[in-house]
């Protein structure tokens, strides 16, 4: 073995009836990718959901992506063959990403690596991640292929059985560590970081090709446990990263591609961060620099009834912010955690406003579908959330393996949720009941966009 092993990292195509790049990295994938690269070993990262691929726009048979505000944007697609358990839907299906030549060819142009780490975000993208692996596989015969990511850890048995990867990772970073280093035949220099990940190095963010925002990171886990999450299954200790770390791998970046925009990955940013997040902003406004941020995962609103975290969040350049209300109905709140009411809402979203956010700017997330939960409860959510100026973004519910809500969606569903991931597909609705079908959870996505539209203008 080499005394300096290679290390592959790819993230596989999403095939699915719709996906978008909302600030979409594989901020995982990267944070192995920083910590193979301090432990010793030579790391590349082919993505193949990498926007602006020039052999993939000369492909007459793709379809073509777009750029939209602030990095993100559309993916280039293929049409492909619907699943036969997704045929009931009678929509499009497609392989976003780069082309399949492409793949192959930005594969053959990296050394032969000792081992290739494939993730995969949802369940219901593992035919992506099949043909991800079958390429992988032509070009690289008898390089060891090892698959983690969400997928593997929710639907560890199926990814076994038919992901096609030699190793399904779903151990804790030490056990991580320890199985890398015998298949590598290293010792990791920096086998404290994978002990405790926050001395972990920031993600290596240098390795994303033709990036248009900057993904951030200053914590891992939920003080929460709701039952429609997977948070606090997929990580169940919080861990807090160095502020210094974070703020010098943002300006290196910035400084290097010129972006502006990032956008924060973490569950509990306002809850988790809360004294890092303050301290972060501030040596953003010392510097006088005008970066924008985004929080595509929701923010908790309880934070934001503090009128000067809404001021510092607007004055730091916040643009896109995003509240995790969920639901309108106080019961269903307090079956929920309790984390949020509605008065604890109007205080947050008239804050925002007060602090000079645009109604455009200000999001708010609410599930549609959940087990027991009628249309007009949410359509009466979207009203609510309109009437506070705001805008609200309906969430379709999807069944998630090992949240306490599973074993309920298991109970009403039709489809085989257990056996076949294809299923969790949000678009899917496998949870569709009389009363709550999926003609009524397309009504209300119109409803919200109407509602959209009417705050906006």
């Amino acid at each position: 073995m080499a005394r300096c092993p290679t290390v592959l990292l790819v993230n596989p195509w999403i095939t699915d009836f719709a996906a978008y790049d909302m600030w979409a990295k594989p901020l995982g994938l990267l944070l192995l990718g920083a910590l193979l690269r301090d432990g010793g070993c030579r790391v590349f990262l082919v993505d193949c959901l990498q926007r602006h691929d020039p052999e993939t726009q000369e492909r007459a048979d793709v379809l073509p992506g777009r750029d939209d505000a602030f990095g993100t944007g559309k993916y280039d697609k293929t049409p492909i063959a619907v699943p036969a358990p997704l045929a009931d839907l009678k929509r499009p299906y497609f392989r976003y990403g780069i082309h399949p030549e492409s793949f192959r060819n930005k594969l053959s142009h990296v050394p032969r690596p000792n081992l290739i780490c494939v993730t995969c975000h949802m369940t219901y993208w593992y035919p992506g991640v099949q043909e991800t692996i079958a390429h992988i596989r032509d070009i690289w015969p008898g390089v060891p292929v090892w698959l983690g990511g969400i997928y593997a850890r929710l639907c560890t048995e199926h990814a076994q059985r038919h992901s096609g990867a030699d190793r399904v990772v779903v151990g804790s970073m030490d056990q991580v560590a320890k199985a890398l280093e015998e298949a590598l035949g290293l010792s990791f220099e920096n086998r404290a970081a994978w002990h405790n990940l926050s001395q972990a190095p920031a993600p290596a963010l240098d390795l994303i090709p033709s990036p248009t925002y900057g993904p951030l990171l200053l914590s891992l886990g939920c003080p929460y446990r709701c039952p429609y999450c997977a948070s606090s299954v997929l990580q169940k200790e919080q861990v807090a990263f160095s502020v210094q770390r974070i703020f010098d791998e943002m300006l290196r970046f910035h400084e290097h591609t010129g972006i502006r925009d990032f956008a924060f990955y973490d569950d509990a940013l306002l809850l988790n961060g809360k004294v890092a997040l303050k301290e972060l902003l501030k040596r953003v406004l010392r510097t006088g620099l005008r970066l924008r941020f985004h929080t595509p995962n929701a923010l908790h609103v309880r934070a934001l009834t503090d009128p000067s975290w809404c001021r510092l969040l607007f004055e730091a350049g916040f643009v896109t912010v995003r509240l995790g209300l969920e639901t309108t109905s106080a019961e269903r709140q307090r079956r929920w955690g309790g984390k949020t009411d509605l008065k604890m809402f109007h205080q947050a979203v008239d804050n925002l406003h007060r602090a000079g956010f645009s109604s455009k700017n200000i999001g708010v997330y609410l599930l549609a579908g959940v087990p027991q939960q009628t249309p007009e409860e949410v359509a009466e959510a979207i009203e609510v959330v309109q009437k506070a100026q705001a805008q609200p973004f309906v969430a379709e519910f999807s069944p998630i393996p090992g949240t306490p809500m599973w074993l309920e969606a298991v109970k009403i569903s039709a489809y085989p949720l257990e056996a076949e991931p294809l299923t969790h597909n949000n678009s899917f609705f496998a949870c569709q009941r009389a009363g709550f079908r999926r003609e009524d959870l397309a009504a209300l996505k119109r409803l919200a966009r109407q509602a959209r539209r009417a705050v906006a203008s």
